[in-house]
């Protein structure tokens, strides 16, 4: 469910403006499968050991994001003349089921975005649009009482999209990766609620490209205020650290045949406003935006999600 950034091709375009010099630079560092700040609002179910034996969530998100910089540390900071911008909307489908994994509900999702893909850098320009990677997960929900939801989850994306090295834009990232999830909803009050989900990825690497992304911590956050039966109202946002290298051709990459310090490893903290409406009982809708700071060795920009979520049992 992530909203694919600059890949291979920009690496390209930066070697070439660099006078030939081809690092593997701050393009597939930049690049990830999480789709950070996907998950705000109520992230999971309340008092899920009451609800049917059988019950589906059709989730409806879509995402903007855009950036107008773009920072590597071995070219000694902001990247300029750089536009991303990316368009994404992803159906997903959750199924929980009466089965017991450890004392908790075990159940599965699957999310396939449409991704619209639009890269400008150094005055080149491309635009690319189709179906972007899948990612699928089972997931365990754990029932603590009416004011605690925890769960646990490995989610799989899956290289499904359309990749190529010689474009700026692409609807893939061309990589495996797997993530172990935790993540929790809890009511400190009757009417404040606090959400977090958190990620470790394992990139494996791109083929084509020989490239593999270190691996990285993730955590999406929020926390609402009720301010009617319907209204909420709250803060909402993320935080990305890249924990290991990138690597290409077995080795840390480099620029212009020299080392970087840094591993080329990424990072990025984003907070903004965030609103929630429930109707129709169990259903909901929900807008949330946030700005990144604090960012080195990816995009630098505004990213903006809108959700509906609509359950039902049979």
């Amino acid at each position: 469910m992530n909203p694919i950034r600059a890949t291979f091709a920009l690496q390209l375009t930066l070697g070439l403006a660099c006078g030939g010099a081809l690092p593997a630079l701050a393009t597939e560092s930049g690049v990830d499968n999480i789709g950070p700040g996907t998950d705000g609002f109520f992230v999971l179910p309340l008092e899920v050991d009451s609800l049917p034996d059988h019950m589906v969530a059709f989730n409806l998100y879509y995402n903007h994001y855009k950036a107008r910089k773009f920072n590597i540390s071995s070219l000694g900071g902001e990247l300029p003349d750089v536009e991303i911008e990316s368009t994404a909307v992803v159906p997903r489908i959750d199924y929980l089921s009466p089965l017991r994994v450890a004392g908790g509900r075990a159940g599965i999702y699957i999310a396939q975005p449409w991704i619209k893909q639009e890269v400008s850098v150094f005055g080149l320009h491309d635009t690319r649009e189709g179906m972007g990677d899948t990612t699928i997960s089972p997931i365990v929900l754990w029932d603590m009482g009416k004011h605690l939801t925890l769960a646990a989850a490995v989610e799989i994306t899956v290289p499904t999209g359309e990749y190529s090295t010689d474009r700026l834009a692409n609807t893939s990232n061309n990589f495996y990766t797997y993530k172990p999830l935790f993540s929790f909803t809890w009511l400190p009050t009757e009417d404040t609620e606090v959400s977090m989900k958190s990620t470790y990825s394992f990139n494996r690497k791109n083929k084509d490209t020989d490239y593999r992304s270190g691996q990285i911590f993730h955590f999406d956050y929020s926390a609402s205020y009720r301010v009617t039966d319907n209204l909420r109202l709250g803060l909402n946002g993320y935080y990305l650290k890249q924990t290991t290298d990138d690597k290409q051709y077995g080795r840390t990459v480099q620029f212009a045949g020299q080392d970087v310090d840094d591993g080329v490893r990424g990072q990025v903290f984003a907070i903004g406003p965030a609103l929630h409406f429930t109707f129709l009982k169990y259903a909901s809708a929900e807008i949330r935006w946030a700005k990144e700071f604090d960012v080195e060795n990816r995009p630098e920009g505004e990213m903006l999600w809108a959700k509906i979520s609509i359950p039902f049992a049979f």
